[in-house]
């Protein structure tokens, strides 16, 4: 059985290690590759091509593919940027109500794209706080991959993207400093990076779920961010939590998969 969480570590482990973004895709391309994905692009919604000095773009996919998007300008209507801008609720291509909700123009661009051998997918919407939206989309056979997989792919996106971001910013990183959080936000950070409910974090910490709130809603303002998996990263980036932490190693329902990290949006 596949070790999601100490692959995942690793992963992370050797991001921090790399200096160029060639480095970055090829150790993300090798990990894919042993979960049974073919391709990936993690990009800010952008021109591929003419993206802007402060964009993402970093792609396996087929070149000629990505030259046929561009010369088309199929970014303006990209049936998966375009859910994504929209959402934050990864997605898998072949899901029927995705597909149905999609316009011709749309249908069209997937099906060109099924000719690239881009056939089978799942994406995973990134919202930063500032700058571009972005995605993180993996590229599978039609056996499809592991969930659990795909679980830990909701990690890795915003990790591989912030270390993108870091980079294209001429390496000044800002994650190394300690922050000003307390010792019982940090335990939040905990709670949240294992998937628990705000009612759930109040019950474990004895406080109100108003006051569990009012926390987390202090640490996006700190960290910039706007989402719960995004705190997570940053809480890891800044060495305020680490990966043993986030680890959930007794399951508390039949739900929850030991080793594996299920991030809420």
């Amino acid at each position: 059985m596949t070790d999601y969480f100490n692959l995942t570590q690793q992963f992370i482990e050797d991001t921090q290690r790399v200096t160029t973004l060639k480095e970055l895709t090829v150790i993300f391309q090798k990990l894919i590759n042993r979960w049974g994905c073919t391709h990936f692009v993690c990009m800010s919604h952008v021109d591929a091509f003419n993206p802007p000095d402060d964009a993402v773009v970093l792609a396996s996919y087929p070149i000629e593919w990505g030259r046929y998007h561009s010369e088309n300008q199929y970014h303006k209507n990209d049936p998966v940027q375009q859910t994504c801008r929209r959402s934050i609720t990864p997605f898998t291509w072949s899901n029927d109500h995705w597909r149905y909700m999609l316009t011709r123009t749309q249908e069209t661009i997937l099906n060109e794209a099924g000719e690239f051998g881009l056939i089978e997918g799942h994406t995973i919407p990134i919202h930063p706080p500032s700058g571009y939206p972005a995605s993180l989309s993996v590229v599978f056979e039609k056996n499809g991959v592991d969930p659990q997989a795909l679980n830990a792919l909701h990690l890795i996106a915003f990790y591989l993207y912030s270390s993108a971001i870091q980079m294209k910013t001429n390496g000044n990183n800002v994650y190394w400093w300690k922050s000003t959080i307390t010792e019982q936000k940090k335990r939040i950070l905990e709670l949240m990076a294992q998937g628990k409910s705000n009612s759930v974090i109040g019950d474990i910490l004895n406080i109100s779920e108003s006051t569990v709130k009012d926390h987390i809603k202090h640490i996006y303002h700190e960290f910039n961010v706007s989402s719960r998996p995004q705190a997570v990263v940053e809480a890891l980036y800044r060495d305020i939590i680490s990966f043993q932490d986030v680890k959930v190693t007794r399951p508390t329902n039949s739900n929850e998969k030991s080793g594996v990290v299920l991030l809420q949006p």
